[in-house]
């Protein structure tokens, strides 16, 4: 049996568990490291390796075992453990993932990300979903479908989220954002995701942040700072020439697991 090296860090709630170099993950191996009651416990696990192209490069899977494309918060822990690992630090760093290469900037003890995929903006006709009075879509990194609600906590978002994650609307599914305004003025407002491949409610969700940052400058012409309050706590998105996010980040503990 072997025994593996792993980190876990946590961005904002969102925690991943992190291994370094070649390894050989299987979908069920994934399952049960991020299970709750019988594993470790995350939300995804990650494998930080070297890169050709940038200073890194990130491969991102879900708790169900399936590997995605990108996540917000999981390159924001990513980057931060990267530099951890580091004898001569920067400032910033260039993180290669599946589909692209992101920009992180040092922001106090974590790292902000610019988002450099955003695509595909409400390329779908939306006007059959009516139990709210505005949705959007876009794809920060992974698709990301957002709607405007009047009571965020009210919303039973794992029974609810389904619904719309699976949609044959979709068909690569989406992550499904519900979101409520707190304070017009300050740009300020509450946002619950429903993630594909965790198929639950995270505590946060960078991307699905960053898609309802997107959202809400739409809808009610919202920009610069965007505040946005989670489970998870308050986060930023900024929206100017280039579109950044960040939040808080720590390390949880370190281990080994027997695989």
């Amino acid at each position: 049996m072997n025994k593996l090296n792993f980190v876990k860090y946590s961005g904002n709630g969102n925690d991943f568990v992190i291994f370094q170099g070649k390894v050989n993950l299987t979908s069920q191996l994934i399952q049960k490291i991020c299970h709750r009651n019988f594993g470790i416990g995350a939300d995804g696990v990650m494998v930080l390796e070297t890169s050709e192209k940038a200073d890194a490069r990130m491969r991102i899977f879900n708790a169900d075992g399936s590997e995605a494309e990108m996540c917000g918060n999981g390159l924001r822990c990513l980057a931060t453990y990267f530099d951890h690992l580091q004898v001569h630090k920067k400032d910033s760093y260039m993180i290669e993932t599946m589909n692209a290469i992101y920009p992180v900037f040092r922001q106090g003890k974590s790292f902000a990300i610019e988002m450099s995929e955003i695509k595909d903006k409400n390329i779908y006709d939306l006007s059959v979903f009516k139990d709210y009075p505005q949705s959007f879509y876009v794809n920060t990194g992974v698709p990301h479908l957002v709607f405007l609600v009047t009571e965020a906590l009210k919303i039973d978002v794992k029974k609810v989220g389904p619904f719309y994650r699976y949609h044959s609307l979709f068909p690569r599914g989406t992550n499904v954002t519900f979101v409520e305004v707190l304070n017009q003025d300050s740009q300020l407002a509450y946002a619950r995701t429903y993630e594909r491949g965790v198929e639950d409610e995270t505590f946060s969700c960078g991307t699905g942040l960053t898609a309802t940052a997107l959202a809400l400058s739409q809808w009610l012409g919202w920009k610069k700072e965007i505040h946005l309050q989670t489970k998870g706590g308050q986060q930023l998105v900024s929206l100017g020439e280039k579109v950044l996010y960040s939040g808080e980040v720590f390390k949880c503990f370190e281990g080994e697991i027997e695989c």
